[in-house]
């Protein structure tokens, strides 16, 4: 391996995996942009409905490889020893 050249799996995996997902992930950032211009910023109900939408959407990502929905993740983070 050169200076230049990182060999790293866990980096290949998601970066393979945005590949795979990218109309997700562009749509989960346009809410990220929407969530930080001044009009969403001062709507409470707007604030609250993106980020419904940003799990909505992560939930639709973990779904296509078979992983717990963001709140079953979260729950079972918390009951496992250490978490």
């Amino acid at each position: 391996m050169d200076a230049g050249t990182v060999n790293d799996p866990v980096l290949e995996l998601a970066l393979r995996h945005a590949r795979e997902q990218r109309d997700e992930i562009t749509l989960w950032l346009a809410a990220q942009v929407l969530m930080t211009d001044d009009v969403a910023l001062a709507d409470d109900a707007l604030q609250d409905r993106l980020l419904v939408l940003q799990d909505r959407i992560e939930n639709m990502m973990r779904a296509r490889y078979g992983l717990p929905d963001r709140d079953a993740a979260r729950e079972e983070a918390r009951a496992s020893p250490g978490g």
